[in-house]
C-alpha cells in the first residue's frame, strides 16, 4: 500500500512539475491569445469570446500589399498590370472564401453588421511575384527560380461593437523553391496565389471550428 502511494505522489509531482514547465501564453498586444493550430499558421484567439451565436459573415475587400522594393525591381511591370494582379486577388479571395465558407457552410453573407455577424477583414502583405508579366512579354512564360511568396493576415471582428476576435497569420515563403527553378506567366501566378489563399482559409475554417468547440472560462 505504502508503494502505491508513493507512486500516485510521485505521478503527481511530476504532473505538477510539467505545468510549471510550460510556456507562457504568446498574447499579442491587443489582447488575443495563440491557440494550437497547424504549423503553416498562427492562430490567435479572444479566449473568452462565445463563437457559438456567430451565424453570417460580411466580407471586406482583400488589400494586397507588395514586398517593400518590389516595384523599384520591376519598373517595367505597369501600373496597370500592377492594380489587375490586386483586382484579381481581391475577386479570388472572395470566391474561395465564401466557398469554403458559406457554400461549404455552415455561414451565409450578410448585408448589415448585426450581433451574429463576423466581419471579414483580409489583409494579402509582403506580395513578392519573382517573374510578373511585362508589356514586353505579355502572353509569354518568364524563368522564375523562386515561387510567390505573401503573408496572409485577416481579422473576424464582431458585427456589432467590432471588437477583434481572431486572427489568422500564414506566410509564404519564397523557401519554398522550386527545384531547378520554373517558367511562370500571368496564369501560373494567378495560380500560386489561389493555392496560398485556399490554405489561409482553411486555417481560418479550422479557427472557428476549434472556437465554437470550445467554452469560454
Amino acid at each position: 500500500m505504502n508503494k502505491l502511494r508513493v507512486g500516485i505522489l510521485a505521478v503527481f509531482a511530476l504532473l505538477a512539475a510539467c505545468m510549471t514547465s510550460l510556456p507562457p501564453k504568446e498574447t499579442t498586444p491587443d489582447g488575443l491569445v495563440r491557440v494550437p493550430s497547424r504549423i503553416e499558421g498562427g492562430v490567435y484567439r479572444d479566449l473568452n469570446a462565445d463563437f457559438t451565436h456567430y451565424k453570417r459573415l460580411m466580407i471586406e475587400p482583400l488589400t494586397v500589399e507588395f514586398v517593400k522594393g518590389w516595384r523599384k525591381q520591376h519598373r517595367d511591370v505597369s501600373d496597370a498590370e500592377v492594380r489587375r494582379i490586386q483586382l484579381e486577388a481581391a475577386q479570388a479571395f472572395r470566391e474561395i472564401f465564401t466557398a469554403i465558407l458559406v457554400d461549404e457552410g455552415p455561414f451565409e453573407l450578410a448585408e448589415v453588421r448585426e450581433a451574429d455577424v463576423f466581419v471579414v477583414v483580409p489583409r494579402m502583405l509582403d506580395l513578392k511575384i519573382p517573374a510578373p508579366e511585362t508589356n514586353q512579354d505579355a502572353g509569354f512564360s518568364s524563368f522564375s527560380p523562386k515561387p510567390i511568396s505573401l503573408q496572409m493576415n485577416g481579422e473576424l471582428r464582431d458585427g456589432v461593437s467590432g471588437a477583434l476576435l481572431l486572427r489568422v497569420i500564414m506566410i509564404d515563403s519564397e523557401d519554398r523553391t522550386k527545384i531547378n527553378g520554373g517558367f511562370a506567366n500571368r496564369v501560373s501566378n494567378a495560380r500560386e496565389i489561389r493555392s496560398s489563399l485556399e490554405r489561409w482559409t482553411h486555417l481560418v475554417r479550422e479557427g472557428i471550428d476549434v472556437a465554437k468547440a470550445t467554452k469560454p472560462p
